[in-house]
């Protein structure tokens, strides 16, 4: 027989429906995330230290029996931020306990009816995951060239923040590392532009700035499209022959093209997410290209600790964490006689590594 409702819709049992559930779905992980460490901390304040240029700098000469010199410091900056909490919540009502209730007797239903439940607030979960990745994607795709993170608190007028990964609202990081297309090079101008010379560009640019080399290049489905469909490209991958007899050009050749050629490759990610809002978006923008290397650990995802996960017992099944940092905690009410969901966290990206990341906007 299965277990009362009090009994069977827990945090513990929570989190394990969401392990479960991602190895049965087999969703895709994000792409942000595989670029970011993850850890965890106490408190509310992010600190990292953010280095000048992203170059490693020669050790100086010392006579023997001499005291070393001290390093200047000059060149690192300390960047400090509060990092911001998110929680939402699901009540299972007494319907539905009552229509979980008249199937006790039945397993198989009562089964049915609990994994139905227990959607609502596995889908809390994954909300929980969507934060972390559209921060980091606010920091490495801004389409201004600021590197920010805008928060957007509800009962507070649904007023917008902005918390700076920069300590002069990004104007020096948006010199060296941030361009911006205009006119007949945009890349929707497909007769005029030259996607192919723009990224090699980009990653000549940033090997000159910050010594770094590209070696990867991502973008949305849209903007890949943009390249594949610019005459310039089908020259260039072609050869004049190939294009002039009309021949199809396809997305392998031009991603082979760069590959064997400049050592680039082409990462398409067309990840989706629904914001706060209601409105689908891809959480690279359209026209937006991110040049990174990827032997470079940009940064850390970091947890804090949420009000739920200090003041719960996780040996009575009601408090759970997931994810690192993503707190689940059950309690029931005896009038309404209901069962609620909380899931919060606190978290925000640390970004060290900052100067690794180019960024052009094309379109």
């Amino acid at each position: 027989m299965a277990l009362p409702i009090r009994e069977a819709f827990t945090a513990r049992a929570i989190a394990a429906a969401f392990d479960n559930y991602l190895l049965t779905q087999s969703e895709p992980p994000y792409l942000g995330r595989a670029l970011f460490g993850t850890m965890k901390q106490q408190g509310l304040d992010l600190k990292f230290i953010k280095g000048q240029n992203g170059m490693v700098t020669e050790l100086k000469a010392s006579a023997f029996d001499a005291l070393a010199p001290l390093r200047d410091p000059i060149g690192f900056k300390t960047i400090e931020n509060e990092m911001p909490f998110f929680r939402e919540s699901y009540m299972v009502s007494e319907k539905d306990r009552q229509d979980y209730t008249s199937y006790l007797a039945n397993d198989d239903y009562a089964r049915q009816i609990l994994q139905n439940i227990m959607l609502r607030p596995i889908d809390l979960i994954r909300g929980a995951d969507v934060v972390p990745e559209r921060m980091i994607w606010q920091l490495l795709a801004p389409t201004d060239g600021i590197p920010r993170i805008s928060i957007e608190v509800e009962g507070d007028a649904n007023q917008q923040y902005y918390i700076n990964y920069t300590a002069d609202n990004g104007t020096a990081w948006k010199a060296a590392n941030y361009t911006a297309l205009s006119g007949t090079s945009l890349w929707t101008a497909s007769a005029t532009a030259t996607p192919i010379a723009d990224i090699i560009a980009m990653q000549k640019k940033q090997e000159n700035a910050h010594g770094q080399v590209i070696d990867t290049v991502i973008m949305n489905s849209t903007t890949w499209g943009y390249v594949v469909a610019a005459e310039d490209t089908k020259k260039q991958v072609m050869g004049a022959i190939a294009y002039n007899a009309g021949i199809m050009l396809n997305d392998a050749d031009v991603v082979s093209f760069l590959r064997n050629n400049y050592g680039i490759s082409i990462v398409v990610y067309n990840k989706k997410y629904q914001s706060a809002t209601g409105t689908a978006r891809t959480f690279i923008p359209d026209g937006m290209v991110v040049g990174l290397s990827r032997a470079v650990k940009l940064g850390d995802v970091v947890y804090g600790t949420t009000p739920e996960e200090l003041d719960g017992d996780k040996t009575s099944g009601e408090i759970a964490v997931v994810n690192t940092g993503v707190a689940v905690n059950t309690y029931y009410t005896n009038h309404p006689v209901q069962q609620h969901c909380v899931v919060s966290e606190i978290v925000l990206p640390s970004y060290p590594n900052m100067d690794s990341v180019c960024l052009m906007k094309t379109a």
